[in-house]
């Protein structure tokens, strides 16, 4: 991931990363339930003071059950982290044929693909479904089954690719097995038209983030925080820029932070994508969600990611991917065009993404009269990997072309955006004195969204976890 304005210190780990590291490993403690060692841990908390669990005990007692950590990580646990996560471990991840981690994406622009995971097999992987609200479901279709070893993961994952439906069709559904038992029933509408206009009173709104984790430490307050909003200001999609889980002890071999993933000791914990997945699924099971890779998803050369993921495919003036189309691919969604770039792959001129963002763009700005808005280059570029926010004005080759404090008006480069503080540790020094181009900078977590009222008219918020408030938002407005 991409990322600009902020000088970072170099962090030895995800402190919460490494705690669901040494549960895993320590002798005698299941990996499914996390009993054991854990919970003489937890008993040193006391639920009637306001104490935390530092980062020290947590390394103390990883090395006393066989477990490594890496130094250097200054962060601590409040005990409200502690006890979600126990109460998190002390039940299965996986339990038999149980449908879990149920999330919807994209296929195409009327297309999506829901996928869960279940411990064993099943005898079908069958989603039942109405269009007209109704839990009494009278069609259904099937899929298929794949699975994944990287990391000693057990498990199988399900996915089917639903039927074409109209724009904006609410589908209710249900996902497992007549033998194996079924999930709960959720709703997801289907993409809207592309090149609908909308109304001021019902913009298309997207929420968009990186680096978010589960309890390293408040990923999952994050997905409450954006549940809470999804009922007051409906998503109709969610973007995950990348480093999405943190399932790893990514350090290098003198304890510091290995930015790039090429000199990786310790290994990537399967099980924590397993959480993360069950803590978006009330998100993601109702809202298309879409991912990009990041750094953190590397390891085993990214087997995690491809096998939990399912993009969008290349449609209508959209050029193939060029045998990557996991990591780099473009969609459509009402009037938006979203250019998904990898920086963890070769992107320099000549290069095969290159080529192909090069011909995506072209084919995007060739259609601009139907899909006005394009997110990548030209009007937006989000990013994430830096765990901050912040807003970079209209830049060109380094040169501030447009310094609006609120409203751009017809920009002639992109406003990017920084936005990989969707809860995990903030640890950055800031440039200083602030650089020219830079507009807003916060080390606060929370998260983007932005709403397309029409072709002129787009407005962006980043959302703080701890008020819920709006701590920045602008205006890009295009005659």
């Amino acid at each position: 991931m991409l990322s600009c304005g902020v000088v970072a210190r170099a962090v030895a780990a995800c402190c919460a990363a490494l705690l669901v590291a040494a549960v895993c490993s320590a002798p005698g403690v299941s990996a499914h339930s996390g009993r054991g060692e854990l919970f003489e841990l937890l008993d040193r908390v006391d639920l009637n003071a306001d104490k935390v669990i530092s980062s020290e005990e947590v390394a103390l007692w990883a090395a006393a059950n066989g477990a490594t950590t890496a130094a250097g990580t200054n962060h601590s646990f409040t005990q409200e982290h502690v006890l979600a996560l126990s109460k998190l471990l002390s039940s299965p991840i996986l339990d038999g044929t149980v449908p879990v981690e149920v999330h919807t994406s994209l296929l195409n622009n009327s297309r999506l693909a829901i996928m869960w995971v279940t411990e064993v097999p099943t005898k079908t992987s069958t989603v039942e479904y109405s269009t007209d609200g109704s839990h009494s479901f009278s069609k259904s279709i099937q899929g298929s089954t794949h699975t994944y070893t990287a990391g000693g993961w057990k498990g199988v994952i399900h996915e089917v690719h639903m039927p074409e439906f109209p724009a904006n069709t609410r589908v209710t559904y249900h996902v497992g097995d007549r033998d194996g038992g079924w999930s709960a029933i959720y709703t997801v509408q289907t993409p809207p038209t592309v090149g609908n206009k909308r109304t001021a009173d019902k913009p298309l709104r997207i929420a968009t983030f990186g680096d978010m984790g589960t309890y390293i430490p408040l990923g999952y307050k994050v997905c409450e925080q954006m549940e809470e909003d999804h009922k007051k200001k409906p998503l109709d999609l969610i973007v995950h820029q990348g480093d999405i889980a943190y399932a790893s002890t990514a350090v290098t071999a003198d304890g510091t932070d290995d930015e790039d993933g090429s000199d990786t000791v310790g290994e990537e914990q399967e099980f924590v994508w397993d959480m993360w997945a069950q803590q978006v699924q009330p998100l993601a099971a109702n809202i298309p969600y879409v991912a990009g890779v990041g750094n953190h998803e590397k390891f085993f050369n990214y087997s995690s990611y491809l096998a939990r993921f399912k993009n969008p495919e290349p449609w209508g003036g959209s050029p193939s991917a060029i045998d990557n189309a996991t990591f780099w691919f473009s969609f459509d969604f009402g009037l938006v065009h979203f250019t998904m770039m990898s920086t963890e792959h070769d992107y320099t001129p000549g290069s095969r993404q290159h080529r192909w963002i090069v011909d995506d763009l072209n084919a995007a700005v060739a259609n601009r009269g139907t899909v006005p808005w394009i997110i990548l280059v030209v009007d937006m570029y989000f990013c994430g990997h830096m765990h901050i926010y912040e807003r970079i004005h209209a830049v060109n080759n380094g040169t501030v072309v447009n310094a609006a404090s609120t409203i751009y008006r017809n920009p002639s480069a992109p406003v990017h955006v920084v936005q990989g503080n969707a809860g995990v540790f903030e640890d950055v020094e800031w440039v200083t004195p602030t650089p020219g181009w830079s507009a807003v900078r916060k080390s606060r977590i929370g998260y983007g969204r932005f709403e397309v009222y029409n072709a002129t008219h787009l407005f962006y918020e980043s959302l703080e976890l701890a008020t819920r408030e709006a701590m920045d938002q602008f205006w890009i407005i295009k005659s």
